[in-house]
């Protein structure tokens, strides 16, 4: 029985998710981001993550929030959420994943969606440092929710001393579960794909221009799809034998839901014109994972009103207390 029912006007799919991202003025100045300060971690290879944390004085928990690609922690979805939880007693931890939220400096490789060791080791490192913020939940959005997912299974085969402390409760909404099929999605739909890949694109220039000496691009205009830019950065910049190979190597199989074993809730809805929601009945059944699948919500949308208050929170906060 789907529990989302959008007013008739907010119902479409792309008005969902254009107002999922879109960054309003509102956005920009919400009250928690002036009490943030910026933190790194670095992990065992190197690789820096930026992130900024939120402290509130009277804290229930820390809840961890993971963008989607070409977003940053500066994306409406993640500030409206942090401002959600933070003004209900929660501390905000919103991470950078690499080459987002102008942090194309930090790193000399490129970004890909596989990077999970550092994402892991990152987050990792954050805990620990945060620790006595209280019970920490983390919440993934689109590629991020897919990060998350991979995370959790990471986290429930670890050893305890490699394990995110306090880690309570993992949401994953929208995640791309077939990075390929998304991408072919995403190419299918003209709006989508001209914002992902003019995203992408300047991206990757801000990337060369920090390090000249090691990327030139060449004419990214003469790709005109996401998936012949991929093609592309796979071939001549990533140590992959093939673009099936690349997008394998985050794939969620059915063996990466088995392992988990922290409690996940995951969100999708049947209109999402990113990630096609069929996969989401593929996912193996265990007492860990919550499976919704709503008929409307766009991509990471589920817009409730005007305000752009958001269905998921109710979610959240029925796990969270």
């Amino acid at each position: 029985m789907n529990q989302f029912k959008p007013p008739k006007l907010l119902s479409a799919s792309m008005v969902q998710s254009f107002l999922a991202s879109y960054k309003s003025n509102r956005d920009k100045k919400l009250p928690f981001l002036d009490l943030g300060k910026w933190d790194s971690a670095k992990t065992s290879e190197g690789i820096v993550l930026l992130a900024q944390i939120h402290i509130n004085s009277k804290a229930k928990g820390c809840l961890f929030l993971l963008h989607g690609w070409e977003g940053s922690i500066h994306s409406s979805y993640i500030v409206r959420t942090a401002q959600h939880f933070f003004n209900r007693g929660f501390n905000i931890i919103r991470l950078n994943l690499r080459d987002h939220g102008d942090t194309h400096h930090l790193n000399e490789g490129l970004f890909n969606g596989s990077l999970l060791k550092e994402t892991y080791e990152a987050v990792g490192i954050l805990a620990n440092r945060y620790k006595k913020l209280g019970p920490f939940y983390m919440a993934g959005f689109s590629l991020g929710g897919n990060f998350a997912l991979r995370i959790a299974t990471k986290h429930s085969l670890e050893n305890k001393k490699n394990k995110i402390p306090n880690l309570k409760y993992c949401f994953s909404f929208s995640p791309a579960l077939d990075p390929k099929l998304a991408t072919i999605k995403m190419d299918n739909n003209p709006i989508l794909r001209k914002y992902f890949l003019k995203s992408w694109k300047t991206s990757l220039l801000k990337k060369q221009n920090f390090f000249p000496h090691l990327y030139s691009f060449g004419d990214l205009n003469s790709y005109q799809s996401v998936m012949d830019l991929t093609e592309k950065m796979v071939k001549d910049f990533s140590n992959y034998k093939s673009v099936d190979d690349y997008f394998a190597s985050y794939t969620l199989s059915e063996a990466i839901f088995s392992a988990i074993k922290v409690p996940c809730l995951v969100l999708s809805a049947k209109d999402d014109p990113v990630i096609p929601w069929e996969n989401f009945l593929n996912i193996p059944k265990s007492k860990y994972l919550n499976v919704i699948i709503e008929e409307k919500g766009g991509h990471c949308g589920f817009i409730e009103n005007i305000k752009r208050d958001s269905y998921y929170w109710k979610l959240m906060e029925n796990k969270m207390g």
